[in-house]
């Protein structure tokens, strides 16, 4: 089974739903209307069915493409945000390089939380549409 990054192994405590597309759509962006970026590679063309339960990796997948480094599982991230001592994470999910407005929601965000008294805010960028 392939799931994103990682080929997963399913215990017998696995929950199938059937992927009802357009609800998701529509609570994910608010809308239906054609042409939502990511809507035919994500959601669209996926498949019928979706698997959750308790899901375990046997192989990440490596793209070799000098970028795996960066791909980090969620206990990595964890393990990375305790190592940098992270008492915050404000995380920015971009499907474009950075311009000066991206720059100016995460200095804001992190000012935001430093004044609500977080000593350590860590940002978490995330770029969308790459392996």
């Amino acid at each position: 089974m392939f799931c994103f990054f990682y080929f997963l192994n399913c215990d017998s405590s696995i929950e199938i739903y059937k992927h009802n597309k357009e609800e998701r759509i529509a609570r994910t962006w608010g809308t239906t209307a054609p042409g939502l970026p990511y809507v035919e590679e994500a959601i669209t063309g996926a498949g019928n069915w979706l698997i959750g339960g308790d899901l375990e990796v046997i192989n990440p997948i490596n793209y070799n493409d000098d970028l795996d480094r960066f791909r980090l599982s969620p206990a990595q991230l964890r393990d990375e945000f305790e190592r940098r001592n992270a008492d915050a994470v404000f995380a920015f999910q971009l499907r474009n390089p950075v311009h000066n407005g991206h720059a100016l929601l995460m200095t804001d965000t992190r000012r935001r939380l430093l004044e609500m008294g977080y000593k350590n805010p860590v940002l978490l960028l995330h770029p969308l549409g790459i392996h």
